[in-house]
């Protein structure tokens, strides 16, 4: 008997939903958002301008699902460090890496939206679920560090706050100032700054095997 597929194909609406999303994601890139269009962002997904309204009812509701795919991102990219236990210093910095590395693309709506004080009921109501959401990851990773006895004594959830906000503040420092930092320095400082806040240590060079 054939296997019974769990999801449907995408429809023609799903379709046209995600070119909005993914025409967003480019056009925000280039310019805020209070200087876009709706008719530029219809045209960028091929759509009319009235099809827009079917799917989205503002922009600020379209660059909320932009967030809310783009966001998803970031704990694909720190979920190898996230799994694991003790400091995973190598892993810790490949996640930031590739953080860092979505920010120099994705940085001016990412800003807008994570940085930004007000960006919109939309927008900071899908910003404050990913925030709580990757600092529960956080809050878990150190919660289970500290039953082992890896971890610095201290309230898992704060201390998950604060690394979580250290790498933002960063990577939009570096964003909003290209070429201002040693990308190389800045991610063994941050990765070591983390696990400072975590561990009160990090990694030193192993020994060499005996001859």
């Amino acid at each position: 008997m054939p296997a019974i597929r769990s999801r449907r194909a995408p429809t023609k609406g799903d379709q046209r939903e995600q070119a909005l999303i993914d025409a967003a994601r480019v056009v925000f890139r280039d310019r805020p958002i209070s200087q876009v269009t709706i008719d530029e962002l219809a045209g960028a997904a091929g759509i009319a301008r009235s099809g827009f309204y079917f799917y989205f009812e503002s922009k600020q509701a379209l660059l909320a699902a932009v967030v809310d795919q783009g966001i998803a991102e970031a704990d694909v990219e720190m979920s190898e460090w996230l799994a694991a236990d003790g400091l995973g210093r190598a892993e810790l910095r490949r996640g930031l890496a590739a953080g860092l590395a979505r920010w120099k693309v994705d940085g001016r709506w990412l800003r807008e939206a994570f940085i930004t004080p007000d960006p919109g009921p939309e927008v900071a109501h899908v910003r404050d679920r990913l925030i709580d959401q990757g600092c529960n990851l956080f809050s878990a990773r150190i919660e289970r560090d500290a039953r082992a006895g890896r971890a610095l004594a201290g309230p898992p959830d704060l201390i998950a706050q604060l690394a979580v906000r250290l790498r933002s503040t960063m990577f939009a420092e570096v964003y909003a100032d290209p070429g201002g930092y040693d990308e190389d320095a800045l991610l063994d400082t941050l990765t070591d700054a983390i696990l400072r806040l975590v561990y009160g240590e990090t990694p030193t060079e192993a020994p060499p095997p005996p001859d």
